[in-house]
């Protein structure tokens, strides 16, 4: 997922590890980020593979910085990895951010189907939310107070989940749109 993201970054220019780590703790938040430890590792694998090459450039301080420029084999396996289905687990959501925040790489048609996969995603996650509405509803073996306690978070699980499902319904159709005007 965070081999993703770098590639998906360096797509429109080089950048260090420090500005990766920026970049991506705007679009997914500062307690989702990846550390350093775990991020310049990963570009080491991803040079190695040939789908960066990194590089010591002068810094703006006396420093000279390592800078990430991603490859030919690199932009293909970032669009193998930005068009692949998204297997439905804990980073599902995750990384669908990551793939909505790179839709400008994208042709209209890959807009689509990465668009209709995440709404696929956000129906069938208000689907899972209502069925587990209906067990934690009937649960005879919780207390009644842990039972309201839970239905209360069910219910702002709900909102966030309807309006992530609102959002890229009225996105697709917009790209979609878009894609029958150029026609």
């Amino acid at each position: 997922m965070y081999e993703l993201f770098i590639l998906g970054q360096l797509m429109d220019r080089p950048m260090t590890g420090y500005q990766l780590r920026k970049a991506l703790s705007s679009v997914v938040g500062q307690e989702l980020t990846i550390s350093f430890g775990a991020l310049y590792p990963l570009m080491d694998k991803l040079a190695v593979a040939g789908e960066l090459t990194l590089a010591f450039a002068p810094g703006e301080t006396k420093r000279p910085q390592k800078v990430a420029t991603i490859t030919e084999a690199g932009r293909d396996r970032f669009m193998k990895l930005a068009l692949a289905p998204v297997t439905l687990n804990k980073q599902t959501q995750l990384t669908f951010q990551m793939k909505l925040n790179f839709l400008h790489l994208f042709s209209q048609d890959q807009r689509v189907t990465v668009l209709t996969a995440y709404q696929k995603f956000a129906i069938g996650q208000l689907d899972r939310l209502a069925t587990h509405r209906q067990y934690l509803e009937h649960n005879p073996h919780m207390v009644a107070e842990d039972v309201q306690d839970a239905l209360l978070v069910n219910q702002l699980q709900q909102v966030r989940a309807q309006a992530q499902a609102d959002w890229v319904t009225a996105l697709l159709q917009h790209v979609q749109q878009e894609r029958e005007s150029e026609s």
